[in-house]
């Protein structure tokens, strides 16, 4: 669905800003929503799920440390977090949310939708590589809630 779409790409530029600001994250996203409202508006632009971005947003922040550690976890021994592009990180992390916590959402849509939306900020072996990392957190995952 294109809004829930909509939502996930707007929470790839507000998790890029609260990584890069470190600013209050509910102000970021006020700011945000505001900012779109008034776009919204203007340019008649598609809307996106309020509450999935919201969800997502804020699942991401409020579960740093766990999606960090997983990412890390699963870097091959060259790569470290921090030389992780900053806009690639807020990808990935909403992945890493949404695998871990948004259990109603089949595993390979949430990898495809990012994917998707890595694909318009990287060429494909950047895709790739986001593709590659959440597929193995997926599995991951899967292998844990079966315990």
């Amino acid at each position: 669905m294109k809004v829930k779409r909509n939502a996930r790409l707007a929470a790839v530029q507000v998790i890029f800003q609260y990584y890069f600001s470190k600013s209050d994250i509910n102000k970021i996203i006020s700011d945000f929503s505001n900012l779109n409202e008034d776009s919204f508006k203007k340019k008649k632009y598609n809307s996106y799920d309020k509450k999935l971005f919201k969800k997502i947003v804020l699942g991401v922040c409020n579960n740093q440390n766990k999606i960090k550690l997983l990412i890390e976890n699963n870097l091959s021994e060259n790569w470290f977090y921090e030389r992780v592009d900053p806009t690639m990180r807020s990808i990935i992390s909403l992945g890493v949310y949404e695998l871990s916590f948004c259990v109603n959402t089949p595993h390979n849509v949430i990898i495809d939708e990012y994917v998707s939306i890595a694909g318009l900020f990287f060429n494909k072996t950047n895709t790739g590589f986001v593709n590659g990392i959440l597929d193995t957190i997926s599995k991951i995952i899967r292998e844990n809630e079966g315990n």
